[in-house]
């Protein structure tokens, strides 16, 4: 395959990609919706409307540290979100070698968590504007009580989420790695060519649940919404993102979710994203997780620590038992 080729072939699967990408908000809360037995908005309404609504608003500065960096987040955000994908298109993954890798996907989801922590912890205004008075979350019953912004509350939680939260994830990723014996997406793909899917064997199964459960923290969504909790005056570093820079969010949310299902396909089922007609297969995975979210968001209430660290510590040890699992099942096969 020839340079030229190739790079058509990677915006090609790039812009499908997007386009696809910017419907799944639209599915989550259409399906959500259902569940709950509402009409719900249009499918075009939450991601391509709403993207195209924040491009033409009103851009304020908010009262950050930092406040160009603090806008040049989101942006970073897309830009890993976006490195994420290149190394799962089948050229960049046969020709980038080590490069692409489970190490590179672990790595870039790291980043991309990071990033909100820093969201969180650069801004200390509301609705990109200070206040006249201190804007605090607690409040002081004596004089030496502990007091606290609310994007302070923010980026603990999302300390939280990075620090342990989202451990069954990265855990669940390595049950393809010990199947087919390399960390190389490449070698991973061609090990289920010639095997058939991880999905359909006993740690594929306990590796897809682990998955769904960890994406969902990764993701920041029900029941583990601790960044932008429903019952908080707040939604974490989002709500201060204006105009463009919240536009820019919106997009890299929405990929997240098409790539992480992209990554799905790529180690549990060995279909990554082609420009072929094999792309259906990330897509419609795309399409079945979204409304797994919104299903699962429509029904689950917002945890607190007593159900969250319980739930994370359970999944860790489901996940290392499908890690076992896989280790006995190469060795008996």
């Amino acid at each position: 395959m020839d340079l030229g080729y190739s790079i058509i072939y990677v915006i090609v699967t790039f812009i499908i990609g997007g386009f696809v990408a910017l419907w799944l908000p639209g599915i989550e809360k259409k399906a959500e919706a259902r569940v709950q037995q509402r009409i719900g908005p249009q499918l075009s309404s939450p991601g391509i409307y709403t993207t195209l609504k924040f491009f033409f608003k009103h851009a304020l500065k908010p009262t950050a540290v930092m406040p160009r960096l603090y806008n040049a987040l989101p942006i970073i955000t897309l830009v890993v979100v976006a490195a994420l994908f290149l190394i799962l298109i089948p050229p960049v993954m046969l020709s980038w070698g080590p490069f692409a890798s489970i190490v590179a996907v672990v790595g870039l989801l790291k980043v991309e968590e990071v990033l909100y922590l820093f969201m969180s912890s650069f801004s200390q205004s509301l609705m990109s504007k200070s206040m006249p008075f201190p804007d605090q979350a607690k409040g002081a019953k004596h004089r030496d009580a502990k007091q606290s912004f609310l994007e302070t509350i923010s980026a603990n939680r999302s300390l939280r989420l990075i620090s342990f939260g989202s451990l069954p994830f990265y855990l669940a990723l390595f049950i393809p790695v010990i199947m087919a014996g390399s960390i190389d997406l490449s070698s991973i793909v061609r090990y289920q060519l010639a095997n058939g899917p991880i999905l359909f064997t006993l740690p594929g199964i306990i590796g897809t649940i682990v998955f769904f459960v960890g994406f969902l923290i990764i993701l920041n969504a029900n029941p583990f919404a601790f960044m932008e909790g429903h019952s908080d005056v707040i939604q974490g570093p989002i709500m201060e993102y204006m105009s463009k820079s919240r536009a820019v969010y919106t997009i890299a949310h929405a990929s997240l979710i098409f790539v992480g299902s992209c990554l799905y396909s790529t180690l549990f089922l060995g279909i990554p994203p082609a420009m072929s007609v094999s792309f259906i297969v990330p897509i419609v995975c795309s399409i079945i997780i979204t409304m797994a979210i919104a299903v699962t968001s429509a029904f689950a209430p917002l945890f607190t620590n007593r159900e969250f660290y319980p739930t994370v510590i359970a999944t860790s040890m489901i996940a290392v038992i499908g890690i076992i699992t896989a280790c006995l099942t190469t060795i008996i096969l």
